[in-house]
């Protein structure tokens, strides 16, 4: 390999290292309970998420306009509740989430033994309640999207065993900076290929 290409190589991989971004899905846990998850993506922006209890009035700035949500569209709230079942309701080393649905926080254990999470998209005007997308997490079975479920803006999740909202927050991640002594290697070896390449210019006039 000529010093060029070693150039070239070092200034894609400085390249890859400088727009990288730390976007792998972490999750909240405490105590054995999933409170929530940073680095969701929903389709390509990524969000940090927590499972609450309370109205939908309370959790989502009165609950009476789309603009109210997180997700202002039925499609995107689809995203997020599918984002959500593929990465953050696994079973895995922190606790089996898809597998005991007790263990997410507003979650309690009940006869039922299964649990709603909903993601609020829409208020339905002249009536008291908000179109909702919601996924049950069933012990030993593939989790189901329901696409036409509602909450009334004033029931309290905290009454309800089996009922708890996701809200979303953009998430802050930022670019995984190169170390120190990459940099000086890259500035090295550009500094070569450049020399090694006007060399070859001199010689072939």
């Amino acid at each position: 390999m000529t010093i060029r290409s070693l150039a070239i190589a070092a200034a894609l991989v400085a390249l890859t290292a400088t727009s990288g971004l730390a976007a792998t899905v972490q999750l909240n846990v405490a105590g054995g309970q999933l409170l929530g998850a940073r680095n969701v993506d929903v389709n390509g922006t990524f969000y940090d998420v927590e499972f609450v209890d309370g109205t939908c009035v309370a959790l989502f700035n009165g609950c009476t306009s789309a603009s109210d949500f997180d997700f202002s569209t039925r499609t995107l709230a689809i995203a997020a509740a599918t984002s959500l079942m593929n990465t953050v309701f696994l079973d895995g080393p922190l606790g089996d989430f898809d597998s005991d649905p007790a263990l997410t926080a507003g979650i309690e254990p009940s006869t039922l033994d299964f649990g709603f999470i909903s993601v609020p998209y829409e208020f339905l005007p002249g009536s008291v309640s908000a179109g909702t997308i919601s996924f049950w997490n069933e012990p030993g079975d593939t989790d189901n999207l329901s696409t036409t479920s509602r909450i009334k803006l004033t029931t309290d999740t905290s009454n309800i065993d089996e009922i708890v909202f996701a809200r979303f927050t953009p998430s802050q991640i930022t670019a995984v900076p190169l170390p120190a002594s990459g940099l000086l290697l890259f500035a090295g070896l550009a500094g070569l290929g450049l020399v090694q390449a006007r060399r070859k210019t001199d010689e072939a006039r």
